[in-house]
């Protein structure tokens, strides 16, 4: 298990990719970090996932998916937990660059193909203010 974890146990993680394959893969290699992870595979199924409790404490998602595109996802999820880390995945960062994020907080872009190595120094590197109690 990475050693970051030990101050964010039980970190909840949705994950939001139209691409099955792509989403499910990054959700096992999370969990063998020791990460908590659900996959939705579009924007609505992701903001039906929000409505329930426990809310997530990271969401990372794709700016264009069937159904809501991420920018609502993301703006939903703010106004469910405003604290809410908010990582996109792109292929196209530029298009989201200037986006000061949702509710006044900052979004990550992560470029594609995705560099997970950067992806879990970042999730580690969290705040730890970003963690509520599980």
């Amino acid at each position: 298990m990475d050693d970051g974890l030990a101050s964010f146990p039980h970190v909840l993680i949705l994950i939001v990719d139209d691409d099955v394959r792509s989403a499910s893969l990054l959700g096992r290699m999370l969990q063998s970090e020791g990460y908590e992870t659900e996959v939705a595979n579009d924007g609505a199924s992701a903001i039906a996932r929000l409505t329930r409790d426990p809310a997530p404490d990271v969401l990372i998602t794709e700016r264009h998916l069937p159904h809501a595109d991420g920018l609502a996802v993301a703006r939903y999820a703010r106004s469910r937990r405003a604290g809410m880390a908010i990582y996109f995945l792109t292929a196209h960062p530029q298009a989201l660059a200037g986006t000061s994020g949702c509710a006044g907080e900052p979004i990550v872009l992560l470029s594609k193909p995705l560099d997970y190595a950067e992806l879990v120094v970042r999730l580690a590197a969290r705040p730890a203010g970003a963690k509520t109690v599980a």
